[in-house]
């Protein structure tokens, strides 16, 4: 990959990342940090545990590419595989911090 790509990939991972976590992150604090409890689905309790992890993720990718892709990628998946046995619906908002996470893997091993 040429250096210019690279730089697009890199940048594209940082805006797409500050976008997710500006959308999500208000929205996790706004019911006052919750978290997982007896009350709660274990539906609700693994997504209460995976958002904290991909949040950090996003704003580690401006430092840690690799580190910061696997922190938003794996909690993500984990919690997708999760509801596709529990048959509980998924919103699709919930993919998309996986844009950013993609392309910090993208730009972390061809840096």
């Amino acid at each position: 990959m040429t250096e210019s790509l690279l730089k697009k990939i890199k940048w594209a991972a940082r805006i797409s990342a500050l976008i997710v976590f500006a959308f999500i992150f208000p929205f996790y604090i706004g019911y006052g940090v919750p978290v997982p409890s007896a009350v709660l689905s274990f539906y609700e309790n693994v997504w209460i545990v995976a958002m904290p992890i991909f949040l950090i993720g996003l704003v580690v990718g401006w430092k840690w590419e690799k580190i910061a892709g696997y922190l938003i990628i794996i909690p993500i998946l984990f919690s997708f595989l999760v509801s596709l046995f529990l048959w509980e619906s998924v919103s699709p908002i919930m993919a998309a911090p996986l844009i950013p996470g993609l392309l910090y893997l993208i730009y972390g091993y061809k840096k």
